[in-house]
């Protein structure tokens, strides 16, 4: 039964994924626009996780509740993420990704947050600077009206 269940979870995840990303709209940068990825993505994803509803195999051993906690607390961040990404900017958000899953993981706090000091400009200046694939440094409240 648990398959199912997560088979299903899954298909929701997947379904809201690709229709989001069919709502995402941008003017600049690739031809193909920003969909084509998520689509990529979503639909097999959702294939296979309609496999798993119809045709369940094996049996599920669910983690301790300690490792369950640190799973919901890792995609709480990640959900976090996604919906600080534009108020706040890349970097910032980049940061509290980085520092925050770093220290869910068990890794010390002081090298967690150094660690997404690092990573969070590093990432920005290879995605902005050398892909050209354009983020906003500051976001939606850092900019005057």
């Amino acid at each position: 039964m648990s398959v199912r269940v997560m088979g299903v979870v899954i298909f929701v995840i997947a379904a809201l994924y690709t229709w989001q990303a069919g709502n995402y709209a941008i003017t600049f940068g690739d031809v193909l626009g920003p969909t084509v990825f998520p689509v990529i993505v979503g639909v097999p994803m959702m294939i296979l996780a309609a496999s798993l509803v119809v045709f369940p195999t094996g049996q599920v051993d669910w983690p301790a509740p300690q490792r369950m906690w640190r799973q919901i607390a890792a995609l709480a961040v990640l959900v976090g993420y996604t919906i600080a990404l534009e108020p706040i900017g890349f970097p910032l958000a980049t940061f509290a990704l980085v520092a925050l899953i770093g220290i869910i993981l068990g890794g010390s706090p002081w090298r967690a947050v150094l660690l997404g000091a690092i990573m969070a400009p590093a990432l920005w200046a290879l995605f902005d600077q050398v892909l050209s694939l354009p983020l906003d440094f500051l976001g939606e409240l850092f900019v005057a009206d």
